[in-house]
């Protein structure tokens, strides 16, 4: 895949220092990322508030520290928009939005321990404790990874093997990620499977809760906000392997589609 090549001397937009010379060849687009801004900053809110009200304190933070990085990542892509050279603003979007939907993950991935609390232990493959702990952990391993990379990435200006660095660092958190989710999917597959097969035996408050269209709909919830997650994981793989200034992350509409919504 054809890197762009990226000036790098350039501090602003001027004469030899072009828009389409920098990493992503674009201004990102000032509404679009206001949007998103005000979108995640508003469901952080809420998320935080609901969540102290139902007392779901870590399933609540989580999901709100996810919302939070992506909204100060999308301000990172604002500042661009006045300066796409701007180093800061370029570290703040891509540290924070590589790894704010990692939150978001460790979200869904709580919310398997307590289904099969509900529905019954004895049909699951492990106790339901540990799943926070296996799928947490390999969530954080992601996590400081993407971070880290995200970082050395953000911050390596013109030094192109510590962004190399980063890079693959960032490539092994996703990749990392993306296998987590993979065998998450496995476990809640098996055990609903595992369930249907058996409702006979499902205790009859659990049947209660699954026959509520407040839980079917949190469900549905968890599925969409799983799926997206995965298929923006995959995205990111697919952005960064090609390198730097790729046609992939060249593409501000793939971006907005795959990334934010």
């Amino acid at each position: 895949m054809k890197q762009h090549q990226v000036a790098q001397d350039c501090t602003d937009l001027g004469p030899g220092c072009s828009v389409e010379d920098t990493i992503y060849g674009y201004k990102p687009n000032l509404g679009a990322s206001a949007f998103f801004v005000a979108i995640f900053a508003i469901i952080a809110v809420a998320q935080l508030g609901l969540g102290f009200k139902k007392r779901t304190y870590f399933y609540s933070i989580a999901i709100a520290l996810g919302c939070i990085g992506e909204a100060i990542g999308y301000g990172g892509r604002i500042i661009m928009n006045s300066n796409p050279y701007d180093d800061m603003g370029f570290t703040i979007q891509i540290s924070c939005l590589i790894f704010a939907p990692a939150f978001v993950a460790a979200g869904i991935y709580l919310t398997l321990k307590h289904l099969v609390l509900a529905f019954g232990q004895e049909r699951s493959r492990i106790q339901a404790r540990w799943y926070t702990w296996i799928f947490i952990t390999c969530d954080f391993i992601s996590l400081l990874l993407q971070a880290i990379g995200g970082g050395m990435a953000g911050g390596a200006d013109d030094d192109e093997d510590l962004r190399d660095l980063g890079t693959n660092l960032m490539i092994a958190g996703i990749v990392w990620q993306v296998a987590t989710l993979i065998a998450f999917a496995s476990l809640v597959i098996d055990y609903v499977v595992r369930t249907r097969f058996a409702w006979e035996a499902v205790d009859p408050e659990a049947k209660a809760l699954f026959a509520q269209k407040k839980f079917k709909g949190f469900v549905w919830a968890v599925v969409i906000a799983f799926v997206t997650v995965f298929f923006r994981c995959v995205y990111r793989i697919a952005e960064m392997v090609g390198g730097w200034a790729n046609p992939i992350m060249r593409d501000e509409i793939s971006f907005t589609i795959m990334e934010g919504v």
